[in-house]
């Protein structure tokens, strides 16, 4: 887990606005006493009639509540007054506003004056829109309409709409029914990175390449607001508010009814272990002396791996707020589940705590709203061996990550040992790349076996094979971006130093493919080709025969030869070797060629290396692609960074051409892309 590295880099300045609220307006002024409305806990509570709303913070110490709050924003011009001083109720702070406009927006945030006297300025924990000073960049790029950030304000405000319309969702979305969760084929991907718009707008583009690819489930990094706007996601500090660096909640919304209509579930990457200062529960106790009077964090993490502030998730209120996000995005946002980060982090101040905290939040939050959903677990730390076992037999699904045995195979190196772990197994998400993974094919390149490391060809033809030998094993698999096409730079490059292996690049954006060629390049189409007819095979045409089990594998342990039978209906075996050619005997009875066109199969193949078979039980169709990227060079065109950039010679077709950023022209200076 490399969370804190990761999530650091690429973020923007933070550049806070001016703090102006003059507490000397509301000087000797005390709370007036009375209790909440029933059913307002912390958050906003819109009322019916689209013109009220309740809004409710909790403000204390561990020891001693807050001495009063204030509502600051468009309706008091960004003052302190008498009029929106919010009534105390315990720990809770709240007030009703009416007379509010139907759909119309407003900002504003809590100016709490706490125990000892400090003053805050902080915004709303359940806040579903959110406004910050760095919004002038990419959210105003694509929502122009976006509200201005207010003069007098503090770090994030809190957009509310009373009587916001609907979004309207389609019968795909509101009939959808999820694939089973030990059938999955994820595809997980960065927002940012994967699309040529760099938002949601660009990924509606590529929706029709990824239903290509027959996965039945996209996963995509977290998408909750997070710290500056070019970020992996991994800090957050709202967990009610999509980041508006990729899109608007429309956008968001259009995406995912969209990804239905396809047959596809979507699946969002959560962040529950920790967040960041700008959080409104942290702003108000920051690190440092402050936290150990913060009830929602703990001062030191009481399990490994632990990055940012710490959520404390033994204090009521913190648990409420998680329990509430993941029903909140299962209803509003229609998300059909959740791989959650770091999650045996998810502890109260005590160690050994986030095997119930997960069952209270999985039982209490998801299930109550949407018994189907997934709940994806990375769960490591050093009491894995027994807790996920535990969690799944509760209902929920972990992590198994095999990497190591899949690069392995990918370079051509064959060792005793290279076990697949908890692969192949019901209740285990197993893959061969994904985020926080070195890319196999970039491994091949540098440290291949033979001619694995010096033809590209002959790497290229051995990504089908650990597709295949991942998604047609038992349980649940997941595909990192461009894995199909096999994406060969590091993971620790950027898109200016290409051939860099260095840590401070790990998140930043990376060489694009399409203007690389790799759409076009007749092996990368042949592994996404073979990729996709494997992928399709499990989840479109014979599902059924994956919600079983397998009736033999022979993987790992230094095989050349590697074989997967369901019993009558699918038999697959690859060559793994990089010299010797290998021969396969076909199970009893008849058998057709999957790949090659259906044709009836019998006796004695001879494969040669790095060669992949997939045998059926009963004629089946192979689905063909004739274009598996189709290109709108009038949006590359629109998303050209005009920020300095190194440039890079590339050989394309003989021709050599000048790469700057995502621009490529001739040695002349004439733009070819």
């Amino acid at each position: 887990m490399r969370k804190l590295f990761l999530s650091l880099v690429g973020i923007c300045v933070l550049a806070l606005g001016t703090y102006a609220a003059n507490w000397n307006d509301v000087a000797g002024l005390t709370p007036t006493e009375k209790a909440r409305p029933a059913g307002v806990s912390n958050g906003i509570y819109y009322g019916s009639d689209g013109t009220s709303v309740t809004l409710c913070t909790y403000a204390a110490s561990k020891t001693e509540s807050a001495k009063r709050v204030f509502l600051i924003g468009d309706m008091t011009n960004w003052k302190l007054s008498a009029d929106y001083q919010l009534y105390k109720d315990g720990n809770y702070f709240w007030i009703t506003l009416t007379g509010l406009i139907p759909g119309q927006e407003y900002r504003f945030q809590y100016a709490v004056e706490r125990a000892d006297g400090v003053k805050k300025q902080i915004s709303d924990l359940y806040s579903e829109k959110v406004l910050h000073p760095d919004d002038q960049y990419e959210p105003k790029k694509v929502d122009p309409d976006l509200l201005d950030y207010p003069s007098g304000a503090d770090g994030y405000v809190t957009v509310i709409q009373p009587g916001k319309p609907a979004f309207e969702w389609s019968d795909a979305t509101l009939n959808f029914q999820r694939p089973n969760k030990n059938n999955l084929v994820i595809y997980e991907l960065w927002i940012y990175d994967y699309t040529e718009g760099r938002s949601l707008k660009g990924l509606m583009k590529r929706l029709d390449y990824i239903q290509n690819l027959g996965v039945n489930a996209v996963e995509l990094m977290p998408i909750c607001e997070f710290d500056g706007n070019y970020n992996w996601g991994y800090s957050p500090n709202h967990y009610f508010a999509p980041d508006k660096a990729y899109g608007t909640e429309e956008m968001y919304k259009t995406f995912i009814d969209e990804c239905h209509k396809r047959g596809m579930a979507v699946i969002i990457d959560m962040v529950f272990n920790h967040a960041t200062g700008l959080n409104p529960m942290n702003k108000l106790y920051p690190y440092g002396t402050d936290l150990a009077n913060n009830p929602w964090f703990n001062v030191n993490a009481p399990h490994s791996d632990n990055v940012y502030e710490d959520w404390n998730h033994g204090f009521a209120p913190a648990k409420e707020m998680f329990t509430r996000a993941l029903k909140y995005w299962l209803t509003e946002y229609k998300v059909d589940g959740f791989r959650l980060d770091l999650s045996h982090g998810l502890c109260s101040d005590q160690p050994n705590t986030a095997v119930a905290n997960l069952k209270y939040y999985y039982d209490n939050g998801v299930k109550t709203v949407a018994p189907d959903a997934y709940m994806i677990l990375e769960h490591w730390g050093g009491n894995m061996g027994t807790e996920r076992p535990q969690l799944i037999s509760y209902g929920m699904q972990c992590w198994a990550n095999t990497t190591t045995a899949y690069c392995q195979t990918a370079m051509g190196w064959l060792k005793d040992g290279d076990g697949f772990g908890d692969a192949n197994k019901d209740g285990y998400v197993s893959y061969c790349e994904s985020h926080d993974e070195e890319r196999m094919q970039y491994k091949a390149k540098q440290w291949g076996n033979g001619n694995v490391a010096t033809d590209a060809s002959v790497r290229l033809g051995r990504v089908a094979e650990n597709v295949a030998f991942n998604v047609l094993l038992n349980g649940s698999h997941m595909l990192w971006m461009w894995e199909e096409i096999g994406y060969d730079f590091s993971i620790n490059c950027d898109i200016d130093h290409p051939n860099a292996s260095s840590e401070s690049y790990r998140c930043s954006k990376k060489p694009r493919p399409e203007i690389r060629g790799y759409f076009t390049n007749a092996d990368r189409v042949a592994a996404f080709t073979k990729c996709a007819q494997v992928i399709t095979l499990r989840t479109q045409m014979m599902p059924q025969v994956f919600e079983g089990n397998p009736t033999s594998v022979t993987i790992g342990s230094g095989a050349k030869l590697r074989k997967i039978q369901w019993g009558s209906n699918v038999f697959v075996a690859a060559n793994f070797d990089v010299t010797g050619n290998q021969a396969v005997t076909l199970p009893s009875g008849t058998w057709y060629d999957y790949l090659n066109g259906g044709n009836v199969a019998q006796g004695t193949y001879t494969l040669a290396p790095g060669e992949l078979k997939v045998f059926t039980g009963s004629p089946v169709q192979a689905p063909t692609f004739a274009d598996i990227q189709k290109r709108d060079h009038q949006d590359i065109e629109s998303v050209l960074s005009n920020d300095a950039q190194q440039a890079y010679k590339i050989l394309r077709d003989g021709q050599v051409l000048i790469v700057r950023g995502d621009n490529i022209y001739t040695v002349t200076g004439t733009r070819v892309q």
